[in-house]
Parts: structure tokens; C-alpha cells; sequence
């Protein structure tokens, strides 16, 4: 499973980089690690609390970025400080929540072109 948690993040990281065209204040490393910190931390916090990785598939895909992504972008706000008003807030996580999941899905359909099936061999206990 550590082809889809690199996967994943790398998604993430793209989602990322794609948005710092945006940002103009600081160091581009100021402001990926500022942007990258919140959502990767909290994916791989909700991925672990609800076995992503354990019972790989589109649900539990759905499910993490459904969790994740909201509670990452709230706090990546609150610690940048912007969008600090409701409608632009609004307009980020409207924007964030289909972009992640565009690179998410294309990570994962990466995944299964290049292993020839919808997800690495899960094991049997």
C-alpha cells in the first residue's frame, strides 16, 4: 500500500504547487510548506483513523478526501490567515475540494494503468 500513500501525496503535493501561481507573498518554500503541512498531515491522520490503506479502494478514497481535505483547508486558513472572510473561504474550498480530488483520482487511475488492476493485491488474513 505505500505505492498509494506515496500516490496520494504526490496528488496532494501537485494540488499544491498548482496553487502557488496564486501566492505571491514569501518564499515558494515558505509557501508550499504552509499549504503542503496541513493537507498532507491531515490526510495521512484520516487515512490512518479510517484504514485507507488497509481496505484500499474508491470508498475509502472518497471517504478520506471527503474528511481531510475540509478540515486541512480550514486550517491551512487559520494559519495563514486567508481567506478569512466566509465567500472567498467558501470559493477555496469549493476550488480545493475538486482539484484534489481531480489529482487524486488521476493518481490513482495512474496506479491502476501501470499495475494492470483497480488497486495492488490486498491480503488475505
Amino acid at each position: 500500500m505505500s505505492v498509494l500513500v506515496a500516490v496520494d501525496l504526490l496528488a496532494l503535493v501537485v494540488f499544491v504547487v498548482t496553487g502557488m501561481r496564486s501566492h505571491h507573498e514569501g518564499t515558494y518554500l515558505t509557501i508550499f510548506l504552509r499549504n503542503v503541512i496541513p493537507l498532507a498531515g491531515t490526510w495521512l491522520a484520516v487515512a490512518a483513523l479510517l484504514g485507507t490503506y488497509r481496505r484500499p479502494g474508491l470508498g475509502t478514497l472518497l471517504r478520506t478526501w471527503i474528511v481531510a481535505v475540509p478540515v486541512a483547508l480550514v486550517v491551512r486558513s487559520l494559519w495563514v490567515g486567508s481567506p478569512s472572510e466566509i465567500g472567498p473561504f467558501l470559493t477555496f474550498l469549493a476550488v480545493g475540494l475538486a482539484f484534489t480530488l481531480l489529482f487524486l483520482l488521476i493518481g490513482r487511475g495512474l496506479v491502476a494503468l501501470v499495475t494492470g488492476r483497480g488497486y495492488p493485491q490486498r491480503r488475505r488474513p
